[in-house]
């Protein structure tokens, strides 16, 4: 990590970084055992918890542009100071739900204030750090996040809470206090940034960032091929685990499977930083498109025979391409984006989570086709299948470079991946 870089940040962006580890600590602590406490505890059966876990990506989906909108329209620092209030009750109320209805709803919501909350988070960190520092700063939340999914599932254990919903309580209380804390470290912000604008400029300047988003053919190719890449992402906690915990192994598929999982987080956290300043000076479009091959790549080492040496190699490959694009994507969407449009930018790139959505659903349905004892049809049609969007994002990058070479030959020289880009 560049040290001196990580001094200059200010307090606003370490307070953005430190409310994501904690959040994502608690968060990691609660969320991934929802299905467990519903099937176990509440009785509700598989296909009914299946829709309550699949409504929260879907809503976030659905409403990731009117996110990046609000981003763009209010003041950041009051959608970073309300939203968490109010996603934090969310939380909360779930120790108190007690059926399908109330979980369902719940869930929706908790959907909803993260297609809200991300995108604001997103642009304040960018508003708040020089763009030399953007990489850094982003790379930095990526950090937070996997130290609490690391974090979050130990702790769980540690107080034996996966059989309760009392962590949701505790993920409330901490997402209320970031709230709280917002008010606290963005109390000097100019009165300037929070003049109400006219409802009709609002409404223009929705129209034209809508208008420049449908007409930036590089970054709808970007958000499309990196769908493919989240789609062989979602495999991990979908068809690896279904498979690994159903089929005959050297050990116990479950504790095989958990095995990976924290190796996946120390591989990631281990080697963040020395990847970065590898990656430091390639071409961002280079990168992502390197993630997509890795992934796409690792599904190949379960056609061999089940032993630990190919389980190894696959979740080493996996992750180096999982951790390419914590250490990219959100960066270059920035570098896409000019100033007035990025929460839009940053909020419809939620788009890519259609790949998670419909991941888990493909996966299992090649293993109830071909079965648990025949990987590489399984597996194979996965690789292929998330490698089809390397061709999306060569796409991106290579009209991205036409473009450059196209201003760069006319008199208004090209921007550099590092500045801003002008507004069209």
């Amino acid at each position: 990590m560049n040290l001196l870089a990580a001094r200059q940040l200010n307090s606003r962006v370490w307070n953005i970084l430190a409310g994501t580890l904690f959040t994502r600590t608690a968060l990691f602590m609660s969320v991934p055992y929802l299905s467990i406490f519903l099937m176990s505890q509440k009785h509700i059966p598989l296909l009914l918890t299946s829709l309550i876990l699949a409504v929260n990506p879907l809503a976030g989906v659905a409403f990731s542009w009117l996110g990046g909108a609000i981003a763009d329209k209010l003041p950041l620092h009051k959608i970073l100071l309300y939203t968490p209030l109010v996603w934090g009750t969310v939380f909360i109320l779930f120790y108190f739900a007690g059926g399908f209805w109330s979980f369902l709803v719940l869930n929706a919501l908790n959907g909803l204030c993260y297609s809200l909350f991300e995108p604001a988070s997103k642009k304040m960190l960018s508003t708040e750090s020089l763009p030399e520092h953007r990489l850094l700063v982003f790379n930095l939340r990526y950090t937070a996040i996997n130290v609490g999914c690391f974090a979050g599932p130990l702790l769980s254990l540690l107080f034996n809470m996966k059989m309760t919903l009392f962590p949701y309580v505790i993920l409330g209380i901490m997402y209320i206090l970031y709230g709280a804390s917002t008010s606290y470290f963005f109390r000097k912000t100019p009165a300037a940034a929070n003049a109400p604008i006219p409802v009709q400029i609002k409404s223009v300047r929705s129209l034209q960032a809508l208008s420049v988003i449908r007409k930036d053919h590089v970054y709808l190719l970007l958000v499309a091929g990196m769908s493919f890449s989240y789609f062989g992402y979602s495999q991990l906690n979908s068809t690896v685990s279904q498979f690994l915990s159903n089929t005959a192994m050297p050990a116990d598929g479950t504790r095989l499977y958990s095995i990976l999982l924290s190796a996946n987080a120390i591989v990631i956290l281990a080697a963040q930083f020395a990847v970065l300043r590898l990656i430091s000076g390639w071409n961002p479009f280079n990168v992502v498109l390197l993630s997509n091959l890795l992934i796409g790549l690792s599904f190949l080492f379960f056609l061999f025979p089940a032993a630990y040496l190919p389980l190894l190699l696959f979740i080493i490959v996996f992750s180096l391409g999982e951790l390419l694009i914590g250490a990219r994507f959100d960066a270059l969407v920035d570098e896409l984006s000019c100033a007035e449009n990025k929460g839009l930018y940053f909020g419809c790139t939620e788009i890519v989570k259609l790949g998670t959505i419909s991941g888990p659903v493909v996966g299992g349905s090649l293993l109830g086709l071909f079965g648990f004892q025949t990987a590489w049809p399984v597996f194979g049609l996965l690789a292929v299948i998330t490698l089809a969007g390397a061709g999306l994002i060569r796409a991106a990058g290579m009209k991205h470079l036409r473009s450059r070479t196209t201003v760069k030959s006319g008199a208004t020289p090209a921007a550099r991946p590092n500045q801003e880009h002008k507004c069209l």
